[in-house]
């Protein structure tokens, strides 16, 4: 029986390594600063247009309150799905396949002190690289924060 392969793209961004699984990225584009949204919690820079679509560019090193770049953002990883996000990455990386087959046994439990937003870590090439749960960035980016709520009169 053949092995099913899932892709990865990697990324770097404050210094650590990361992926996310390749069929949920739309594009990488080059960097591009996004119009600041008012009160919005530090996680969240701002929106940017990419493809016709408006993305919320989430700060992946205040999520994860990583090192700070010494540098901008020199890409920006714009994902697919409903909520509309996108993440400021230092640089992208490569694509690497990995067994569907033995998905568990080559991805390590996300360490608990990152809520769930660490779905695992993956040994390659000597590097610790931080799958990120792709499901939990619009909860991480306004934990804490209430939902505007519209008024009754």
């Amino acid at each position: 029986m053949e092995q099913q392969l899932r892709t990865l793209q990697l990324f770097s961004s404050g210094g650590a390594q990361f992926a996310v699984f390749a069929h949920e990225v739309m594009t990488i584009a080059e960097w591009r600063k996004p119009a600041v949204l008012p009160r919005a919690p530090a996680s969240v820079l701002g929106v940017v247009s990419i493809q016709g679509r408006m993305l919320t560019v989430l700060d992946l090193s205040q999520l994860l309150e990583l090192q700070r770049r010494s540098a901008g953002p020199s890409h920006i990883l714009a994902l697919l799905g409903d909520e509309q996000l996108a993440l400021a990455i230092d640089a992208p990386s490569e694509t690497i396949e990995i067994g569907a087959a033995n998905t568990n046994s080559d991805i390590e439990a996300g360490p608990q002190a990152n809520g769930k937003l660490i779905a695992g870590v993956i040994d390659y090439n000597g590097y610790d690289i931080k799958i990120i749960n792709v499901k939990e960035l619009f909860p991480s980016a306004i934990q804490g924060r209430e939902r505007r709520r519209r008024r009754r009169f």
